[in-house]
């Protein structure tokens, strides 16, 4: 009766997906600058507690046991290759690189990936100099995955513990993709997956906006978690999303995200004029997520 479930706190997230046969695969993803798992006998254990920290984590795990055997970790997800092509190979996909696991983008990266490459192959075969299109998908590649992740997830695990900061970074994140990149392959595919992400006009405008805003939701979470405001609204947050489709609709979400972040900045314009406590030191930029499922 139910899909997939993510949950969220400061630094962390976790999924929760049913399998056939009763198994559910749980995983968490955390930004080890801000959060540690519970000190436990087994890793599987840790997690398994920390899920039942969660009342939703809890409603689901309450009777569960953990299969030991089936514990995975991994101290840093995300790597990308130096170099992604040469004189008869090309890595796509996973291969090439990864970054995080929110908003499952591994799909979206292979289709570009693999259909820059199965070009290359396509023009090579029919005897066309690839010369300069290799040397462009080796310099290109690394560039896009900065985009990536400076776009969507750079220090987003300071926000995301909190309802508020979070359902207007989902809003706008999701809406500003659809508009940026998933509208241009709908409308003509063959030429947007020859354009790695995030680059073209539309792509440049969706990265600038996405980082822009994304900035401004750490500042946010930053001053809500020194006067004691992060997450004040977060019990109880029941909320439903309309699908996002690749259309004129798409405006209405966009516009329902814009607000919840308008709406954050009064909060903090509140925040600064009572004066609690000072905004903590700047944290290190990079954001290294770490996971285990």
């Amino acid at each position: 009766e139910w899909a997939t479930n993510h949950l969220f706190g400061r630094g962390w997230w976790v999924w929760i997906i049913p399998l056939q046969g009763g198994d559910v695969s749980a995983g968490i993803v955390y930004d080890n600058r801000i959060f540690k798992l519970p000190e436990g006998r087994s890793l599987g254990q840790r997690m398994h507690d920390h899920i039942l920290s969660n009342p939703i984590g809890r409603e689901i795990f309450g009777g569960a046991r953990v299969i030991e055997g089936d514990v995975h970790a991994l101290s840093m997800l995300p790597y990308h290759s130096e170099k992604v092509c040469g004189d008869g190979w090309a890595a796509v996909g996973d291969a090439a690189g990864f970054i995080d696991p929110l908003y499952s983008p591994g799909l979206d990266f292979c289709s570009y990936t693999s259909y820059y490459v199965a070009d290359l192959l396509a023009r090579n075969l029919t005897g066309e100099d690839v010369t300069e299109r290799l040397r462009h998908y080796n310099q290109q590649f690394p560039i896009t995955y900065r985009y990536w992740f400076e776009s969507l997830y750079k220090d987003k695990y300071y926000y995301m513990g909190d309802a508020d900061l979070m359902s207007a970074a989902l809003l706008l994140d999701v809406s500003s993709y659809y508009l940026g990149l998933v509208r241009a392959v709908y409308r003509d595919p063959e030429c947007a997956f020859l354009n790695l992400p995030f680059t073209g006009m539309g792509g440049r405008f969706a990265r600038n906006t996405m980082r822009f805003y994304a900035r401004r939701l750490v500042a946010l979470a930053n001053r809500r978690w020194a006067t004691g405001y992060y997450g004040k609204r977060n019990a109880g947050w029941r909320e439903l999303y309309d699908g996002f489709v690749p259309d004129a609709r798409i405006r209405k979400q966009i516009f329902r995200g814009l607000l919840r972040w308008w709406k954050c900045e009064l909060i903090n314009l509140a925040l600064m004029l009572r004066r609690r406590t000072a905004v903590p030191a700047k944290q290190p930029s990079a954001t290294v997520p770490t996971g285990a499922w």
